[in-house]
């Protein structure tokens, strides 16, 4: 209960002070301390306890790692992280949809920059290295200031690989002008080639460290196909989908529901996983080895479980951690154990996508396999 009441409290501030309090309060300890339920994932080099995740913009410059694994998370990926410092686009710049359970930012890359999140970095590996139980990724960016946006990929993976468990390529944001030209085939081989160069150089000795791209949601079936396309010819561990959509629902009720900015949260989750099961299709057709990690509107156990079977091997989420508070990992965790046990399933990789049509998969939610015609 107690839980609840500062959740309403704390969405009640501005949404910048709101995180920064949020993160303060976990620095200190102020926090559930839940036991870590297991939902294992095994993918090649990668081994979660638990498949469900908090996405990047949470934990920005990585200050609370060890104490996201009290919220039974099991993995984090913080950043994004840009060589320089960087304040990011003026104030106000996120926008609570209440009524919508969404959120618009237009935050633009603020972090403190590379060499402070590599110090937090560095103590947090003192006690847990990589390979640890608790997955860490990295995700990176260029500035939006930079004079040369390939070589920013290559400086963070460079000074970063050695503490990551994977690296996560930010190519998608809407809040920095042009990011999203580097989804085009020519540019996204390039940036992959310039962090495949940053981790050759590294510390790491894992020089086949896993990389997702995070893409967009606002990508045409061309683009999609040939991401992937380019994913699998440069041997990319996986994607990431979705980022922020710029698209606007008519049915939003809100009255900042037309600011400018990425959309997250409830909202995002169709159009999110609409894309997820398109690119879940144009992988197995072609019978490409990449892993997906699903982010947009997980709310539940349920919206989780959709995103499992339309292909997604782990699960991210953010907003709902506003909207839901700090035990939604707890619930969302639990609630997929009992669908589990409903249909049957001892494994969770046997169900990845194994539905082809996203409505079809929440069907499946929410009345099991039982009644599902194939």
């Amino acid at each position: 209960m107690i839980w609840k009441f500062i959740t309403f409290f704390v969405r009640k501030l501005d949404p910048e002070i709101a995180h920064k309090l949020t993160i303060k309060s976990l620095k200190i300890g102020l926090h559930p301390r839940l036991n870590q339920s297991v939902i294992p994932v095994n993918l090649g080099n990668l081994i979660c306890k638990n498949l469900l995740g908090i996405a990047a913009g949470f934990d920005k410059n990585a200050e609370v790692i060890n104490k996201v694994h009290f919220l039974n998370f099991g993995f984090t990926e913080v950043g994004t992280i840009t060589p320089m410092p960087q304040h990011g686009n003026s104030k106000p710049r996120i926008f609570r949809l209440e009524k919508d359970k969404a959120i618009i930012n237009r935050n633009g890359f603020n972090n403190l920059g590379m060499l402070e999140a590599k110090k937090k970095l560095e103590h947090y590996r003192k006690s847990f290295p990589v390979g640890s139980n608790f997955l860490v990724g990295v995700n990176i960016g260029p500035n939006k200031d930079s004079e040369d946006r390939f070589n920013d990929y290559r400086v963070l993976a460079e000074n970063l690989s050695e503490f990551a468990d994977y690296i996560s390529i930010n190519v998608s944001s809407p809040n920095t002008p042009n990011l999203r030209d580097f989804q085009k085939k020519e540019n996204l081989e390039k940036v992959i080639n310039f962090v495949k160069d940053g981790i050759a150089i590294s510390k790491t000795f894992n020089k086949k460290l896993p990389i997702f791209l995070k893409i967009a949601p606002d990508i045409n079936q061309q683009t999609l196909n040939s991401i992937i396309e380019t994913a699998h010819s440069q041997k990319i561990f996986g994607l990431i989908i979705s980022n922020t959509t710029l698209d606007r629902d008519n049915n939003l009720k809100s009255k900042k529901s037309n600011e400018l900015g990425g959309l997250s949260g409830k909202p995002l989750f169709k159009k999110s996983t609409d894309i997820l099961s398109r690119a879940n299709k144009i992988i197995k057709n072609n019978n490409y080895k990449l892993f997906i990690i699903a982010a947009g509107g997980v709310s539940d156990s349920k919206t989780a479980y959709v995103k499992i079977l339309c292909g997604a091997h782990l699960v991210q989420l953010y907003s709902s951690l506003t909207f839901e508070g700090p035990l939604v990992a707890n619930k969302i965790i639990s609630g997929m154990l009992e669908l589990m046990k409903r249909d049957h399933i001892k494994n969770i990789l046997d169900i990845v996508g194994v539905i082809d049509n996203p409505k079809e998969a929440m069907n499946v939610a929410i009345n099991g396999f039982k009644n599902h015609k194939n």
